[in-house]
């Protein structure tokens, strides 16, 4: 959301920030995912322990914004500093809306890469499944 009052309000300039909330009760900025720049379109896994968005902060690989991912041990937990997905999931070109499967498997998102059949495509990864990194 870019309401009022957001993670930075300090800053002076509005900016998109991820709220979560219990139980359909009134929303609260989600503690660790935020930062001055715009944090969007977050994508929760199924067991709740890891989080993909995009975000215009800081150490992208060149057009804006770019996808980032942070895992927890436990719901309970805050997240964590996220972790940016570096190259082949970002690019220089603008990354966004990922998206986990149901399993975590898979993640679906959109670039502006170079070869794209139009303006703008879906792009699919997988992950292979090694012991202990069970979702």
């Amino acid at each position: 959301s870019n309401r009022a009052g957001g993670a930075f309000p300090d800053t002076g300039a509005p900016d998109s920030d991820i709220y979560f909330s219990l139980n359909f009760e009134t929303a609260q900025l989600a503690p660790g995912l935020n930062t001055a720049n715009d944090d969007s379109r977050p994508n929760v896994r199924k067991d709740g322990c890891e989080v993909v968005f995009d975000s215009t902060r800081p150490g992208t690989l060149g057009s804006l914004p770019d996808i980032w991912t942070a895992t927890r041990d436990s719901i309970g937990d805050d997240w964590p500093a996220p972790q940016h997905l570096d190259a082949p999931i970002n690019s220089t070109a603008s990354e966004t809306r990922a998206t986990l499967s149901r399993d975590g498997f898979t993640m679906l998102f959109g670039s502006t890469r170079p070869g794209s059949e139009g303006s703008a495509d879906v792009y699919m990864t997988t992950r292979e499944k090694i012991k202990g990194n069970e979702p």
